[in-house]
């Protein structure tokens, strides 16, 4: 019975690549927009990966009871959560009024400005990093913060090298920016969200300055080197990362990248790793052999503004017991953590209801993030900010989903303020816009 569960599950992915790809190429919704990358993480790590572990019996040293009905059940989940998100996100209008309200006329800057604008956030993000995470309360609040404004130097490097892509200057300007972003992003980190940060962000700003505007033919052409290179880049992170990595410093980490085997690395970043495994037996073991915590992650994003510091009673999130709970073998139980996927979250957090309102949730909360570009085209200082939130994106649908919430508010407000600031300061109002067609969602 499996068989036919693990076809239904690759024909749910097939659907929604081919949605995306319809969609994006008639120019109904972008290509590169917050649904579409929420999709690929739910793709990667709620469908692929799970399928995987049902059609090979590889659970990852989750031990599973019943594979056959769990399967079931999962298949259930995965296209309730579906349906919902995207009903959500093009039926519900929750997020209107802040688009509406947070929107304004565009204003213009010269490319050199915003040239400088990089360098010096870049700049800023360097003592955020290095001597920031040494201040107690704040020290993980500024390393957040720190690859945020990586992240969006990235993306104003993006921005200017889309409007003058065969400049050398800028060429060798996007080139220091970049590799002082990666600095930045793998200095002492385990994690591939701060390096994916500052790729894709680049990739946000050139998209929507130049590649948005060109034909469907034209954009899958002259787009793939920047896609094929950033998948190279990450493909070898991901291949030599390990926590004893983040002991190293920058310079032998990119030593090991340049013989990293990428096949291996980008094998691992597309098959979702354990989370699928770890979906199952949250599926499995809720409410029926463990306690659920009634919509917990909805309390987190409360919660974890608060310094552990100063209530060290906090609770922790699901991640963080799961491999304890589970007796994975082979692991340090109390070091590692293992997400188990939005779907396993829910399971944990009430079930099926618990589904729906984090579908519902989820979709509206990808609306907002494209709103704003759909009512600010060509508004570099609105497009821009969302574009350092897109690593967190790409992994939302495994991460601890509370924690990656808050993430990208916290990204995105700290450099929205910072372009507001640079606009009150450097822009000239302007009614004139990029006349485009607007994708809208459908």
């Amino acid at each position: 019975m499996n068989g036919l569960v693990v076809l239904l599950l690759y024909a749910l992915a097939l659907a929604l690549i081919g949605m995306m790809l319809v969609q994006g190429l008639s120019r109904r919704v972008d290509l590169l927009s917050i649904r579409n990358l929420y999709l690929a993480s739910f793709i990667i790590y709620q469908i692929a990966s799970p399928a995987s572990a049902l059609s090979t019996g590889n659970f990852s040293g989750f031990q599973i009871a019943d594979a056959t009905s769990l399967g079931k059940l999962f298949l259930l989940y995965a296209y309730a959560f579906t349906a919902v998100y995207l009903l959500s996100y093009h039926r519900l209008h929750l997020s209107d009024w802040l688009t509406k309200k947070f929107s304004g006329i565009s204003a213009d800057v010269p490319d050199s400005l915003l040239t400088g604008l990089a360098i010096a956030t870049v700049l800023i993000a360097l003592p955020l990093r290095f001597l920031g995470a040494r201040i107690a309360l704040l020290g993980g609040l500024s390393s957040s913060v720190s690859f945020s404004m990586a992240a969006i130097a990235c993306a104003i490097a993006g921005w200017v090298w889309g409007h003058r892509r065969f400049n050398f200057a800028v060429i060798a300007m996007a080139a220091v920016i970049f590799a002082v972003s990666l600095v930045i992003a793998m200095y002492g980190s385990y994690s591939r969200r701060p390096l994916l940060g500052i790729l894709m962000g680049f990739c946000w700003g050139a998209y929507y300055r130049w590649a948005r505007h060109i034909s469907p033919k034209q954009l899958l052409i002259k787009t793939a080197p920047l896609v094929l290179g950033g998948m190279l880049v990450l493909s070898a992170f991901t291949a030599i990362r390990s926590h004893k990595s983040s002991a190293l410093d920058v310079r032998e980490v990119i030593r090991k990248m340049a013989g990293a085997d990428v096949k291996t690395g980008a094998k691992d970043v597309l098959g979702g790793q354990s989370c699928g495994a770890a979906s199952l037996w949250a599926l499995e073991q809720y409410p029926d052999y463990l306690e659920p915590k009634p919509l917990f992650s909805l309390q987190y994003m409360f919660y974890y503004y608060v310094p552990r510091k100063l209530w060290p009673e906090k609770p922790d999130v699901l991640s963080n017991h799961v491999a304890s709970l589970a007796n994975i073998k082979g692991v340090n139980q109390t070091g590692i953590t293992i997400p188990p996927g939005v779907i396993g979250y829910a399971a944990a957090e009430g079930g099926f209801y618990a589904l729906i309102i984090y579908a519902i949730f989820f979709g509206q909360f990808s609306r907002f993030f494209d709103d704003f570009v759909r009512r600010n085209p060509g508004n570099a200082f609105i497009i821009l900010p969302i574009g350092s939130a897109i690593g967190q994106f790409l992994g939302l649908a495994r991460g601890d989903i509370a924690v990656m919430t808050n993430m990208i508010v916290v990204g995105f407000v700290s450099t929205f303020l910072l372009m507001l600031i640079a606009k009150k300061m450097f822009g000239r109002p302007t009614r004139t816009e990029y006349w485009i067609p607007v994708p809208q969602p459908r």
